[in-house]
């Protein structure tokens, strides 16, 4: 099984600098088309794939927590060579209301290599929703933390008490917001964990162990999105483990969990629910990275 995989990873570094001269890497529109297709020459076995545009490798752990009982985390780590790579999909259009699919169709639908529920947003009618630069809806409630990601693929946390229901959210630090997610609460903003998670959604539950999906940057184009299994983790708790998974990560942000709890690697469900495959919930966004690879 090593040696498999060491003429695997070989096998996709020659791919990479051998026979390759009208391969390029691109910058994916700013539209809702989706990123290349991946190439299954570049899967290094199962828990892993890089393609000069992306890099993702997949990480699974069984931690003990205080009370001497484990869960289970699955984390994956992605990089990738421009912030195009990072985008959002709903099922029928952000302007559409309630209208849920399989998140297998919508990674399906946009090539995505990595694909995680979104922040489910018509959900909540108070929510602020930019999605691929576009704002689909101005106005948000107050007590609400909000992501911004910019142009470069930067993560901006706007906490609560910093009332981003009265900013101007299109920009940030003089760059382009891309996309807005807003759901919540924040884990960790600029390197520093948060305790106060009085802006979690009603529905969040932060002190009970619910199943949770998280996204995180690590730095420029670095970025971590990790799930817990079915037994779950209150969000202290989640941000313990996020920090046990990477002590470096500078943001974090929470997203819809519970059964909405689901993260995709190459088209595979990677993660469990507490519900059976045919029951898993439909999902109305997802948040994803794609290849920007194109080969000769």
């Amino acid at each position: 099984m090593k040696l498999n995989r060491i003429l695997a990873a070989l096998a996709a570094l020659l791919l990479t600098t051998v026979g390759s001269a009208g391969a390029e890497v691109i910058k994916l529109p700013m539209d809702f088309s989706g990123g290349t297709k991946p190439q299954r020459a570049y899967e290094i076995g199962l828990p892993e794939y890089e393609d000069p545009s992306i890099h993702v490798t997949r990480r699974s752990e069984r931690p003990i927590l205080p009370d001497g009982k484990e869960t289970r985390l699955y984390a994956l780590r992605v990089k990738i060579a421009d912030a195009s790579q990072l985008r959002t999909m709903s099922m029928q259009g952000f302007d559409k209301i309630g209208r849920v699919g399989n998140i297998e169709v919508m990674s399906n639908r946009v090539n995505a290599v990595v694909a995680i529920g979104g922040d489910y947003y018509c959900g909540d009618a108070r929510r602020f929703v930019l999605r691929q630069g576009i704002v689909y809806k101005e106005s948000m409630a107050p007590n609400q933390d909000l992501l911004l990601i910019d142009e470069d693929g930067d993560f901006h946390i706007l906490l609560a008490e910093e009332h981003p229901e009265d900013m101007d959210k299109t920009q940030i630090n003089g760059k382009k917001v891309v996309n807005a997610l807003c759901f919540g609460p924040a884990l960790i903003k600029d390197g520093q964990r948060t305790t106060d998670f009085s802006s979690a959604p009603v529905h969040c539950d932060p002190d009970k162990m619910n199943e949770r999906m998280v996204i995180c940057q690590i730095g420029p184009l670095d970025y971590m999105v990790v799930a817990c299994a079915h037994r779950g983790l209150t969000l202290s708790e989640m941000t313990d483990m996020i920090l046990y998974l990477e002590p470096d990560v500078q943001q974090a942000y929470n997203l819809d969990g519970g059964v909405s709890t689901q993260m995709l690697f190459l088209g595979r469900r990677i993660n469990n629910t507490s519900v059976s495959p045919e029951d898993v919930r439909k999902l109305v966004d997802i948040v994803y990275f794609a290849s920007a690879y194109r080969p000769d």
